[in-house]
């Protein structure tokens, strides 16, 4: 190997260790990180026939955690891009491993919610050709806006009122479905700028 190209791989990895002594190993990201150790615990409970009553908490509480770590990142000044794009790489985790649990549970129980779950995922379905687009492109497929973040916390909402089975959840999905909606066109519009 060239001594040039040693160099480069040494500064390269040195940056790494850096970044991630700085700006990972902080308060906002151990939250971010525990909210994903929540999503698997709250699947798992989803599984093992806990009531929709103590999901529905767990969940909340891990909904309750992408709040969290926003806060103690603003409050303690630990604010990072790698801790922005985690957060974000966490919540489309946290809605589509759910989604797709609750999919696979409803089928199971011949449950009729199958339909809301995909009005809630609606931004995530026509967000998901900009989120590509957005690759190839070699964009920056993380950016952060208000109507996301609104979004994420709407589609928490109507989800875990969707696990405690309320008889009214028809507004709240198509609250959701709607939001979903703009702002996944949002996304997909600027994807293609």
């Amino acid at each position: 190997m060239k001594p040039k190209i040693k160099k480069k791989i040494k500064e390269i990895k040195k940056e790494i260790k850096q970044e991630i002594k700085e700006d990972f190993l902080n308060v906002p990201n151990i939250i971010t990180l525990i909210r994903i150790i929540l999503v698997f615990f709250v699947v798992y409970m989803i599984f093992s026939d806990y009531s929709r009553l103590s999901i529905a908490i767990v969940f909340g509480f891990t909904a309750f955690t992408d709040w969290l770590d926003g806060y103690f990142a603003r409050k303690l000044k630990q604010t990072s891009s790698m801790g922005a794009r985690l957060d974000q790489v966490t919540d489309r985790l946290f809605t589509g491993v759910i989604l797709i649990a609750l999919l696979i549970f409803f089928i199971r129980t011949d449950a009729g919610e199958i339909l809301f779950l995909f009005i809630i995922a609606s931004r995530e379905i026509i967000g998901l050709p900009g989120f590509l687009i957005r690759i190839v492109r070699n964009k920056d497929p993380y950016t952060v806006k208000y109507i996301g973040k609104l979004t994420t916390f709407i589609q928490s909402v109507t989800i875990a009122l969707l696990i405690l089975g309320v008889s009214w959840i028809i507004y709240p999905v198509i609250i959701t479905g709607l939001i979903g909606i703009v702002s996944g066109v949002d996304y997909l519009r600027d994807s293609l700028k």
